[in-house]
């Protein structure tokens, strides 16, 4: 793999998230693995079946008691993965979901709930 191959594309920077910040669809809670003002990438186990193209999503921040929901996603990548254990057969998916059209105010507080749960650059 060339230097060029492997280098980012994305416009923005991803940023890791802190324990307490969930992210719901259709009631089923999802780990956030990052998140950027573009888009999320989401972990789940125990969600089943394949994931609609486009969907809606809500955030949780348990700390401020922080509640986003309703903002669209279009599904841009699903992977599955084994867990790494032998002791487990345990399926980890991972879906990375891009923000659709936002209302200026759920950029806002878009903007917000990344102020206050991020730890990090991912």
């Amino acid at each position: 793999m060339t230097m060029t191959e492997n280098r980012e594309r994305r416009k923005y920077t991803r940023f890791r998230v802190t324990e307490g910040a969930f992210a719901f669809i259709n009631k089923i809670p999802f780990t956030i693995g990052n998140i950027s003002e573009n888009g999320v990438q989401l972990q789940s186990v125990v969600f089943d079946g394949s994931p609609d193209e486009e969907m809606l999503l809500d955030f949780f921040l348990q700390n401020d008691n922080f509640y986003l929901q309703d903002l669209p996603v279009r599904l841009v990548r699903f992977q599955r993965k084994c867990s790494c254990s032998p002791f487990s057969n345990t399926e980890i998916k991972f879906f990375g979901l891009q923000f659709g059209e936002l209302t200026q105010q759920q950029k806002t507080r878009l903007d917000y709930f990344i102020a206050h749960s991020v730890t990090g650059e991912a």
